[in-house]
Order: C-alpha cells, then sequence, then structure tokens
C-alpha cells in the first residue's frame, strides 16, 4: 500500500446535459434540460476521486486555468489545495464565480480519494457518523405549462406513498393570490401531518413577500425560502424579522466567509448551502459548525446527482443536534436534506439510487463517497470537449 494518496497528476472536467421530455417552470424561467459539471482527479498513486458542481461549458474552460494551480500537489493536503485557489482568486473578484464551483468540485473529489486511501467513509474522516439515516424531503411540484392543479396534487400525493413526511413547492411563478390558493389546495389535498414547504427562488420584493406569508399563514408551512435575492441581505433580514412563517436561504452563497455575515446578522431562520457552491465538504462543515455556534438551523440545498448527494450526505450524518434534547426531531432541533425528485437522467443513470425508508436515506458506509459511478453515461451526455489538464 502507498504511504499517501499521492500527488494530483490529472483532473478532467465535463460539461454534461441532457434534454427533457417536459420542461417544468419555477419563478424565472422554464428548465428544459438539467445540467452538471463532472470532475474526475487521478493521483500520481492512481487512486480516484470524483466531484461536481454548477456551471455552463464556458465555466468549465475557465476551470481549466484553476486545475493548472494544483496539479503536482500532494492531494493529502486538502487546506493547502484549498487555500492556493482561494487566495490566488479572492482579490481579483474571480471567486464568486467559476473558482467557488471548482474548489467545490475539487474539495469534494479529494474527500473522496483520501476515504479510499484510507478505506473509510468520508464521515468517518469528518469525526464519524452521530447518525446513519439523514432525514429527507422531496422537491418538486414545479409548474407544468399551462399551470394545471390536479397534475400537481397527484405529484404531491405521489410523494407521501414513497415515503416522504415533506415536500416543497415552488410559488412566484404567478400572482401572489393564485400562488396562495395553489398552496391551500396542496395542503388540503396532503393533509395537516405532511411538512410543506414553499420556494420562490429570489422572486419578491421585501413587501410582496409579506404578503404572501400573510396569505397562507394558516396553511401552516414549515418555510418560506429565497423569498427576496439571497444576497439583498437587508430585505432578507426585514422578512425574517416580520413573517409569522420561518424563512430560510442561501443555497447560491459562497464559502463561510458569506455565511458569517448572514448568519451572525440572523438574515434567515434556516440556512441552506449547497456543497456545490458552498466550496465542497470542507466549507460545508465550517458553515455547519458556525450555524450551530449562533443557534441557527442548517437545511442544505441540493440539485445535482448523486455525487454531491453522498458528499451532503456524509456531512449531515456528523452535524451536530441543535439544542439537543430528549425529544430529537426533523425539522425541529435535527437538519433535513433537500431531496431533488424532479427529472433529470443524468442523476438517474450516473450512479445506483438511494433508497428511501422513512423520509430517511442511508449515509454510504463504502470508502470515500461510497458510490460507483458509470462512466459511460459521462460519455452518453457529454456536450463540448472534456476539459484535460495534467
Amino acid at each position: 500500500m502507498a504511504n499517501s494518496t499521492g500527488k494530483i497528476k490529472s483532473i478532467e472536467i465535463r460539461f454534461l446535459e441532457a434534454k427533457l421530455n417536459k420542461p417544468f417552470g419555477w419563478s424565472q424561467r422554464w428548465t428544459t434540460s438539467r445540467s452538471i459539471i463532472i470532475l474526475k482527479l487521478t493521483t500520481s498513486e492512481n487512486y480516484v476521486g470524483w466531484g461536481e458542481t454548477y456551471g455552463s461549458y464556458n465555466s468549465c474552460i475557465e476551470m481549466k486555468s484553476l486545475a493548472e494551480l494544483v496539479i503536482g500537489q500532494d492531494s493529502d493536503n486538502i487546506n493547502k489545495i484549498n487555500n492556493k485557489i482561494f487566495s490566488q482568486t479572492f482579490q481579483s473578484h474571480a471567486f464568486a464565480g467559476s473558482a467557488s464551483s471548482f474548489m467545490s468540485a475539487l474539495d469534494i473529489a479529494l474527500y473522496d480519494i483520501r476515504g479510499k486511501f484510507l478505506n473509510e467513509p468520508i464521515s468517518t474522516l469528518l469525526g464519524g457518523c452521530l447518525k446513519r439515516n439523514i432525514p429527507v424531503y422531496a422537491t418538486g411540484l414545479y409548474y407544468l405549462e399551462g399551470f394545471p392543479i390536479k397534475p400537481h396534487l397527484d405529484e404531491a400525493l405521489g410523494y407521501i406513498k414513497e415515503g416522504f413526511t415533506g415536500m416543497k413547492m415552488k410559488v412566484g411563478g404567478l400572482s401572489i393570490s393564485d400562488d396562495a390558493k395553489r398552496v391551500s389546495q396542496t395542503r388540503e389535498a396532503i393533509g395537516p401531518n405532511i411538512k410543506l414547504m414553499i420556494d420562490a427562488n429570489e422572486a419578491y420584493d421585501k413587501r410582496t413577500a409579506l404578503e404572501l406569508s400573510e396569505l397562507i399563514s394558516q396553511d401552516n408551512i414549515t418555510w418560506f425560502e429565497e423569498p427576496c435575492p439571497s444576497r439583498d441581505f437587508h430585505s432578507n433580514r426585514y422578512v425574517t424579522e416580520n413573517s409569522k412563517i420561518p424563512i430560510s436561504g442561501g443555497e447560491s452563497l459562497h464559502t463561510s466567509l458569506e455565511f458569517s455575515r448572514v448568519i451572525s446578522d440572523n438574515v434567515f431562520d434556516i440556512i441552506q448551502p449547497d456543497i456545490c457552491s458552498v466550496g465542497g465538504v470542507s466549507e460545508m462543515r465550517k458553515v455547519g459548525n458556525m450555524a450551530n455556534s449562533f443557534g441557527v438551523k442548517i437545511n442544505p440545498h441540493f440539485w445535482g446527482t448523486g455525487i454531491s448527494f453522498s458528499a451532503v450526505l456524509h456531512c449531515m450524518s456528523v452535524q451536530r443536534i441543535l439544542n439537543n434534547s430528549q425529544v430529537n426531531a426533523p425539522y425541529e432541533n435535527q437538519s433535513v436534506l433537500e431531496f431533488d425528485q424532479t427529472p433529470h437522467p443524468i442523476r438517474d443513470e450516473l450512479t445506483d439510487k438511494f433508497i428511501i425508508k422513512n423520509s430517511t436515506v442511508e449515509v454510504p458506509q463504502k470508502p470515500g463517497l461510497g458510490i460507483e459511478i458509470n462512466e459511460d453515461v459521462l460519455d452518453k451526455y457529454l456536450k463540448g470537449e472534456i476539459i484535460n489538464v495534467y
């Protein structure tokens, strides 16, 4: 056995995209395809790690110069590698774009390699599981063409049959009165005991957000996600302070530095970092610890494939219970994880599916991420050229 994971020998960056048979809508636009950037890292000792992030093919091209920075670096020293990327890009104001995305994917891949080298799952590298099964909720209930309500309600009932105890629906694509009506119809259909969340994807100004919050205040909404633009901290805090419904956000924020102000200034009741944007496993853990210190709930965002889902499962498995008590319950003092259920051919084919049991998903126990990658899928959905860096 090698004494270390070796130096970073090569990085392959691929942009994958799959067209959808039927588009679905949200407040900002209609989604007609699903895409993801996949990073494959190989070391001099022939360990392979996988990471992923969001962006376009142009993002992949921009990441090439960042990948060149870390070729030849010791893959064991994750902190040093992350600091190199951060220090080389932060002052140039480039970090908020491709640099943060690249660091997220690279960090996940480095943890995958480290776990494989030690023959341990990432959760063990992070100190060991506090929870083997992570509570999840279903994300779906987007708008369909013509905005029909029956398919929407059928979808909601389907999630209950699949074992979910919570679900999230979209608002912001219709008038607030029409959306409020859909929320009430959804609540009536699923009954009083299923958690229901709403997500506006930054659709509103602070006054409109509060008006919608008031309209649905009797519908037992667990949280109202991204009512205003995420970096409009003033408006979001105003809504948080005045809404009867808890307010959440933060999926597009980068690193613990951006979250430090959001958490310390009580911008949101619940923060929702995305491991593909925040900076990978390393930054997700920093944000998680910070949230615990300030007594803020953390319920991570997820929109990728099994690579990032596995990574965030490992992070959540070591997340301490908030305000520990004899009754530790999801949504109350135990974090819950988003489980995207919308159409995503790449996600469905790239890894084995994660099994839902009692609205939880088991943390993978095999080394590293604990998943197998179907590399045929990489060729099937590849758009543009592979970005190879040696």
